[in-house]
């Protein structure tokens, strides 16, 4: 089947436009996928990314997103003790078996939310922060918003079926990202196979549970995110792996069985690694062309981007991109170094798919009295004579 594919650059101040181009994959038996680039944000492939669905256990990565930032603003303590509640001793499905009254760290419960995807966990964890679930739900409705998940709303802090609890793969690949981007360390615990807890009562033994994740074990590459399922969302899994430098979220919602979500993300995340490449087009501060200056103590001004600007292409695409620059018209001192004077577009196949603006390398001051009547004179004697040679 023929995949819309989106293929877009990045710089570190500039926004990124899309454009459409086609490649030939496999048709995937998912209700819904995506295949997103890390660094860009890119949006390379997918089917049904926007469609509402329920994202089952996937929807612990927000409430982890939550404890991270609470960690990280010192709201909370990684080895403060929560108490756990009937409540979510209570809890059904998934579980990292906690004992009722216990008191379990804030540590040991982001690794049982995480790694056993225990909904028990996921209780305290929301209880300890907010007080409730619903009030817990509150703060992730929140943080959806801000994160721009336009298309998700929760219920639950564990992914329990709820009517009025859905996302879309396009909004789990975005939390995904910006979890590994803000929060790196605590991003590290879904890299972890296994993880024990309690003692099974009637063996003796420790309750070591694996990570639920199985791409974990079978690519070296991959190192999350999280799985989910319910008999109503099917199999999900959001994935994410980086070769070389270069890393792939892959969010799967709606598959038929454990095997399936995993071959499907494990092919979708190998697509992008065996067709896209990432491309260093310009440095931050580069000059790319030097402008007219009016009424200043120099001539002119040297123009480049603010940030670096890399792009996510296809294979074989390089000697199709090609880069224009548009500048501002009668550019007068004083300028500020940082002063936007145009812009830098970058085309594919004669589409655009990226602008940044273009700023002034260097700062010119405003030149003497003298200079500033003749750099006039000379300004209008040239429009005068542009105006006479279009009359003729």
């Amino acid at each position: 089947m023929t995949a819309i594919l989106w293929v877009a650059t990045v710089t570190s101040t500039a926004f990124a436009q899309p454009v459409q181009n086609q490649l030939y994959i496999p048709e995937y038996n998912a209700a819904s996928w995506i295949l997103m680039d890390y660094e860009t944000g890119a949006v390379l492939a997918e089917k049904n990314m926007h469609q509402k669905l329920e994202p089952a256990s996937i929807t612990k990565v927000m409430t982890s997103y939550i404890i991270a930032e609470e960690i990280e603003k010192n709201t909370i303590q990684s080895d403060a003790l929560v108490t756990i509640s009937n409540n979510a001793y209570r809890q059904g499905g998934s579980r990292m078996y906690l004992e009722e009254n216990s008191k379990v760290s804030v540590e040991n419960l982001v690794k049982g939310l995480v790694i056993q995807s225990g909904n028990d966990a996921a209780m305290a964890l929301a209880e300890y922060v907010a007080g409730s679930s619903d009030a817990f739900a509150f703060r992730m409705n929140q943080k959806a918003r801000e994160l721009g998940m336009k298309n998700t709303h929760f219920m639950n802090p564990s992914g329990l079926p709820d009517p009025n609890h859905f996302s879309t793969a396009y909004d789990l690949a975005v939390l995904s990202r910006e979890l590994i981007k803000n929060y790196p360390s605590h991003y590290g615990i879904y890299a972890e196979k296994s993880f024990t807890w309690n003692v099974d009562t009637r063996t003796g033994r420790p309750i070591t549970q694996p990570n639920r994740n199985n791409l974990l074990r079978e690519d070296p590459s991959v190192d999350g995110i999280k799985t989910g399922h319910t008999d109503s969302a099917g199999y999900c899994l959001a994935s994410s792996a980086e070769r070389n430098n270069h890393r792939f979220i892959a969010v799967v919602l709606g598959t038929q069985s454990v095997h399936d979500r995993d071959r499907i993300s494990q092919n979708i995340l190998n697509f992008g690694f065996q067709n896209f490449s990432k491309q260093h087009l310009f440095d931050a501060g580069e000059p790319l062309q030097t402008i007219n200056v009016r009424k200043g103590t120099a001539q002119s001004v040297a123009v480049g981007t603010a940030g670096k600007i890399e792009a996510t292409l296809p294979l074989l695409d390089y000697d199709n991109v090609k880069s224009q620059i548009r500048i501002k018209n009668n550019v007068v001192a004083p300028i500020e170094k940082g002063s936007e004077l145009g812009s830098l577009e970058i085309h594919l196949d004669d589409q655009l798919i990226y602008s940044a603006p273009l700023v002034a390398l260097e700062s010119v001051e405003k030149a003497g009295f003298v200079k500033q009547i003749w750099d006039d004179f000379k300004f209008k004697l040239h429009n005068k004579y542009m105006k006479f040679k279009a009359a003729l």
